[in-house]
């Protein structure tokens, strides 16, 4: 006997029959398919019954349909034409689905498609499911992922709703080919097997071949990556290779320990034919109220003794370790450290071609209120700089507080407080030690005229306190045998006035401001007599033109009365395009030496300082500071950043030039000048070159430089090609030189480069 239903058959139709002594079954009646088909009024309830009580029940199933028939002979239930079937957040759509009640086992043919709680989707020819969708069984598989990658394969098994199996499978992230869907993706990767666990968030491959436009390149007996829903997992890191005339052939490998939502860490085993092992490793965690950093490497390596070519190397366990962290106290207060420490000169430019001169290592707290800020830190260097010997200063402790008022606040206008304490100590009696402590209250109020004059009046009381040992006062640089104790006293006032015109047109404003300023502060004896320990050099350009104090600390200040001008003019286009251009001067009443010949400050009259920005478009960029000499009108320095161009071919440059010859008449100068060149062309959607260069031209001509970079990115692959030259000098054993590596990186599945191919030169390098 065989039951028609014309209609569309629903979980809960309109109209239900009902079902009599079985109500007790009714939680599991309405559990899985078989309750479905008694919900719809398909099945009776007697046949319903024979499902086992002992069963654990499932979600509600819904299953919607164009016909659905019942076969009480064969105890079989078939839904044809535009099924779907639905189990909480898990679908399967079909052209027809056929279910047996003896067997359990639903079956789906034609244009299926099943839908996963995590997003995928399942497409097949054929499948079979248990009643309650979590096994699958699919003939024909495509599954299409979260991020849009796509594997396929023969058949299919999918276990408990977790494990999904494909054999003979194919896994790419890339898009298909719009023109020849059917034609090869960019890369893909072929194995025997190819598993997903949805609960491990991983995808494995048993005997994977990667193929690089339909052709086979690289073969592995087992690989494995996460899948597009994980953002972290346990697991080796692409590993990397290359060579080096000083370790030899190297091989990193690193493994990433996922050991909690707030915390991992990663292990770095890196083998050097020519040395041995290096052991390193990097731990993060977070904290409720703040971070934890470690970072640290370990081996046994030699050291360069600078002396002739051939003579022994000193070996020895070296090393680098470091420690970063920061902790909030309250909503107030919060207390941090950075530390770091090398084991010697050349252990970083070494092993991780990190080339900083100086380690900076510091622990502080620091404190947050309004408009007050407090804090408390000691500072320790380590000079990286080979061949100095000469001991880094240890401030311990150096302390401040600044607090502001609020607007209007005293006589119309701002306060301000500023404090500060510093105690200086060289190891070794390498220098003087210093302590100081500092006081500087300040007041601030800015006038609006009705005619258009913008007027700035401010001032403040420096009063310091200063205590040194070895302290020589004709040279502070050098060690002496005094001890002092000395006080400073220091009023300075400033009045600055702007008179802004402005002119609106119907495509852009223009302003012209000229700008006066006076300061007044007392005149000062030599400053020699006090430590310099924040003011050792002085770089004068427009920025600090108008700063009351054009020394970088207070421990060299700028005295007497002075008459600083300039002349602010600047372009604005309403939709796009700007200029603008400053130039100034200072001019002294009396003379000052507390700054250096060269400075640009050292005359009653100061040398010329400016800017230039400029960008009339977005294909024009241009920022240029200089400073001529206010006697010769020669240029004293020049920094100049600009790039021009379309993304087709874009140029730009960056050039240094300083002059600090500390003498106008000077035979030889003290310069320092500098460029950098670089060319790119995005020639293509997907491709790119760029090619940079880096020359010197004072004092010691010649390149130092040379990067060329050839990159193909898409939506699944970044392929570079990298051609890298270093002409410095060798130094500290560590040789520089040329290197040619490739690098891939593969969506979802890894990173991996090529080893360094020397081109000639000192050595290769290895690449990282």
């Amino acid at each position: 006997m065989v039951t028609h239903v014309p209609r569309r058959a629903r979980a809960t139709p309109p109209r239900r029959p009902s079902v009599t002594g079985k109500a007790a079954l009714s939680p599991i009646l309405r559990s899985g398919i078989l309750g479905l088909m008694v919900a719809c009024g398909v099945v009776s309830a007697d046949l319903a019954g024979a499902q086992s009580p002992a069963r654990e029940p499932q979600q509600p199933t819904l299953l919607t349909a164009d016909q659905v028939t019942f076969d009480e002979t064969n105890n079989t239930v078939t839904a044809t034409g535009n099924v779907e079937l639905a189990q909480g957040k898990r679908t399967v759509r079909a052209d027809k689905i056929t279910y047996n009640q003896k067997t359990k086992v639903v079956t789906a043919t034609g244009a299926i498609r099943l839908v996963e709680p995590t997003g995928e989707i399942t497409f097949a020819d054929y499948a079979e499911l248990t009643d309650d969708l979590k096994d699958v069984f699919v003939e024909n598989v495509r599954v299409l992922m979260t991020d849009n990658g796509r594997m396929a394969g023969n058949e299919g098994q999918r276990r408990d709703g977790r494990i999904t199996k494909v054999s003979r499978g194919v896994y790419s992230p890339c898009d298909l080919c719009k023109t020849d869907p059917n034609k090869a993706p960019l890369w893909q990767i072929r194995a025997v097997r190819v598993v997903h666990d949805n609960e491990e968030h991983e995808v494995r491959y048993q005997d994977a071949t990667m193929e690089l436009f339909g052709v086979p390149f690289f073969y592995t007996p087992y690989l494995s990556h996460a899948d597009p829903s994980v953002d972290r997992k346990s697991g080796f890191l692409t590993p990397s290779f290359g060579n080096s005339s000083d370790l030899g052939a190297i091989l990193k490998t690193r493994y990433y320990w996922d050991i909690g939502n707030n915390q991992d860490a990663t292990i770095e085993v890196s083998g050097f034919s020519k040395q041995g092992l290096l052991l390193g490793g990097n731990y993060r965690k977070r904290f409720e109220k703040g971070r934890l950093e470690l970072d640290g490497a370990i081996t046994q390596g030699e050291i360069p003794n600078g002396s002739a070519t051939g003579a022994p190397k000193d070996k020895r366990i070296r090393g680098y370790a470091a420690a970063k962290g920061l902790f909030e106290i309250d909503e107030v207060w919060r207390v941090g450290f950075d530390v770091k420490k090398a084991s010697d000169q050349t252990f970083l430019r070494r092993y991780y071609d990190v080339r900083d001169d100086y380690l900076t290592s510091k622990v502080f707290l620091e404190g947050f209120r309004g408009r007050n800020y407090a804090s408390i830190a000691a500072y320790g260097f380590q000079d990286l700089r080979y061949g100095n010997t000469t001991p880094e200063p240890i401030a311990l402790p150096t302390a401040r507080y600044n607090a502001l008022g609020e607007p209007g606040s005293l006589f119309g206008g701002r306060w301000s407080l500023d404090t500060s304490l510093l105690a200086v100590t060289r190891p070794n009696n390498a220098g003087p030690n210093s302590r100081r402590v500092m006081v500087q209250p300040g007041w601030q109020r800015d006038i609006v005229s009705n005619v258009g004059f913008i007027t700035t009046l401010s001032g403040s009381v420096l009063a310091a306190g200063y205590s040194a040992d070895r302290f020589n006062t004709t040279d502070p640089t050098t060690r002496g045998t005094n001890d002092i104790n000395r006080f400073r006293f220091f009023p300075q006032g400033q009045l600055t006035v702007r008179y802004p015109f402005v002119r609106y047109g119907q495509s852009s404003q223009q302003v012209v401001e000229p700008i006066v300023q006076a300061t007044v502060a007392p005149k000062l004896p030599n400053g020699k007599i006090f430590p310099n320990e924040d003011s050792l050099d002085v770089e004068f350009d427009e920025v600090n033109l108008l700063t009351p104090n054009r020394f970088t600390g207070i421990d060299r200040l700028d005295d007497g009365m002075r008459i600083t001008y300039g002349l602010r003019t600047a372009y604005y286009g309403y939709q796009q395009g700007s200029a603008s251009l400053f130039l100034g001067q200072s001019r002294r009443l009396n003379n000052s030496t507390g700054f250096s010949v060269g400075s640009g400050l050292e005359d009653r009259v100061s040398d010329y300082v400016g800017r230039l920005d400029l960008q009339p478009a977005d294909w024009l960029d241009v920022n240029y500071g200089f400073r001529i000499d206010h006697d010769t009108l020669k240029p004293r320095r020049h920094s100049l950043n600009a790039s021009a161009g379309v993304p087709l071919l874009r140029v730009a440059t960056a050039y240094t030039f300083v002059d600090q010859t500390q003498s106008r008449t000077a035979t030889t100068r003290n310069r320092v000048e500098q460029a950098t060149f670089s060319l790119t062309s995005n020639f293509d959607p997907n491709w790119s070159v760029s090619l940079s260069h880096s020359q010197a031209m004072e004092p010691q001509p010649g390149p130092r430089a040379s990067l060329g970079t050839l990159t193909y990115a898409d939506e699944c692959l970044i392929f570079q090609t990298i051609l890298r030259r270093d002409y410095t000098v060798s130094t500290g054993g560590v040789k520089d030189g040329n290197t040619l590596f490739f690098r891939f990186v593969f969506k979802n599945v890894g990173e991996f480069k090529t080893p360094g191919i020397s081109l000639g030169g000192t050595s290769s390098t290895t690449s990282q």
